[in-house]
Parts: C-alpha cells; sequence; structure tokens
C-alpha cells in the first residue's frame, strides 16, 4: 500500500492502538475523566470524526476542552489546544514544566518549588545554629537568636517581626536538605525533617510567634502549617541546580500565573 508522506498510518488505518489506548498510556498527559464515558458512552473509539471532552489531571499546564482525534495527538506531541500558552514557544514553556512535574523520584512532590517559588528570595538568614561558643557538654550557640516583642500595636511590624524569626529557624534546613540529597533518599530526608519541624512548629506557636493555618492556605510565612513547604521547595531547586538539571522557566510560570490571577479579580 502506498501511505501519504508523513503520516503515520496507524492513525488512519483501523489497526494497532486507538489514541485514546496511547492516552491512557502516556505519562504527561493525563485526563481525569473517561474521554469515552458520558456523551461518547457506546460510540466507536476508531471513529476519525469522534469528539471528546478532556479534563486534565495537571490543570495549571493544560487546558479542559473539547478535543478531536488530531487534538489528542497534538496533545501528546505537547501542543496544540489542550497545552496552555498563547505562542508555540510558551506552550513549551507549559509543556517543559508537566513533564518536569511528572519525572521520577521525590515523591511526587516536585510541584512544591513552583508553589513556593516566589518566596525564595525571602527565606535567607544570617542566623548560624551551627557556631557554638562553648565546647563539651556545655556547648551553647555563640550568638543565640533574640526574640523582640510581637504584640506592638503596630500590625506590620509584629508581622515582620515574626517573620524574620521563623526563617531564622527554618532557613538553615535548606542547604543542610541540599547536602543530604546527595547520598540519601528523599522521602527518608523529607520524614526526618518534618519531625524536626514539628518541634519548631510548636515552641514557635507557644511563644506567641506565627499561627496555625491550613496546611495549604494562607500561603505566607507567619502559617506555620504551611511554612515547611517553602524549605523542601527550595532545597529540591538548590539541589537540581547543582547538579545540572534542566529546568522550566520557574520564573515566567510564577510571574504569569501572577499576572493571570490579577486579571481574575
Amino acid at each position: 500500500m502506498n501511505f501519504e508522506r508523513g503520516i503515520d498510518p496507524k492513525k488512519q488505518m483501523r489497526i494497532g492502538k486507538t489514541v485514546f489506548e496511547y492516552l491512557k498510556e502516556h505519562l504527561v498527559c493525563d485526563p481525569m475523566n473517561n474521554p469515552l464515558d458520558g456523551t461518547n458512552s457506546g460510540k466507536d473509539a476508531r471513529d476519525s470524526d469522534i469528539r471528546v471532552w478532556i479534563n486534565p489531571n495537571n490543570q495549571f499546564s493544560f487546558n479542559a476542552a473539547w478535543c478531536s482525534v488530531q487534538d489528542l495527538w497534538d496533545w501528546m506531541d505537547g501542543k496544540g489546544i489542550m497545552v496552555k500558552g498563547d505562542t508555540p514557544e510558551e506552550k513549551k514553556k507549559y509543556w517543559d514544566y508537566a513533564v518536569f512535574e511528572k519525572e521520577g523520584g521525590f515523591g511526587s512532590s516536585r510541584w512544591l518549588i513552583r508553589h513556593t517559588w516566589r518566596w525564595f528570595d525571602k527565606f535567607v538568614t544570617d542566623f548560624n545554629p551551627y557556631n557554638f561558643g562553648f565546647g563539651g557538654m556545655d556547648a551553647q550557640i555563640a550568638k543565640p537568636l533574640v526574640i523582640k516583642n510581637v504584640k506592638t500595636k503596630d500590625f506590620l511590624e509584629n508581622r515582620k517581626r515574626q517573620e524574620e524569626i521563623i526563617i531564622a529557624m527554618y532557613a538553615p534546613f535548606v542547604n543542610e536538605i541540599v547536602k543530604d540529597m546527595e547520598c540519601r533518599e528523599w522521602d527518608f530526608i523529607r520524614n526526618e525533617c518534618e519531625k524536626d519541624f514539628y518541634g519548631i512548629k510548636r515552641t514557635l506557636y507557644c511563644f506567641g510567634i506565627g499561627y496555625m493555618g491550613a496546611c495549604n492556605t494562607p500561603e505566607e510565612i507567619c502559617n506555620l502549617s504551611w511554612v515547611q513547604d517553602i524549605v523542601l521547595g527550595k532545597a529540591q531547586y538548590l539541589y537540581f541546580k547543582k547538579i545540572g538539571m534542566q529546568l522550566p522557566d520557574f520564573e515566567w510560570l510564577v510571574s504569569r500565573t501572577e499576572e493571570e490571577n490579577k486579571i481574575k479579580i
């Protein structure tokens, strides 16, 4: 048989797997719904004119849309109507992030980098909890933290003082985790750190520093139930940079998201 040059015969003939079977096996393009349920229930999966509603699990990089068979092939190639972005260059940025998030390891927690990115520059401290002034059994930190009054009449000053203490307590873990990642498994490191974070969280709370919000909102440093995500996200990011991994354009992705959120408001 003669096939049109550049056209995959499996996509044109009733042989081999259908586009829906390829989609089911795809690691990145993952619908949360079954495309052949609902209005398409009972229809021929090989019908070239079929249109299906796709609601992707990854709502950050992908759109929800009615798709033709070609749209589904395009999606699996990282282009077309399913991939967010107004230009091919923007679509590639969203696709690169989707691939990055799905790559193996790190307990499916790579999303932490994007979610905590905008706090990375602020999350630094001069406090050194490893600088001991005396040796032996009576070792103490050479320059301990000074906790200022956080119950003044100035709300913004109170928040600033609380953030300084919280950052000083958590930020030193970042470089420690990066170093551990060179020789230890991520899940083990994270579980171990979260035990330490729990003790820090309860101690700060008892001193009237920070508060216990939900684990995912509001996303602010004074939320002691959430702030540890910044530590884990920044540590992952610095480790990936250290080993020379090619990373998504987080700066563009985060700024684009903030712009879209402002438009919605």
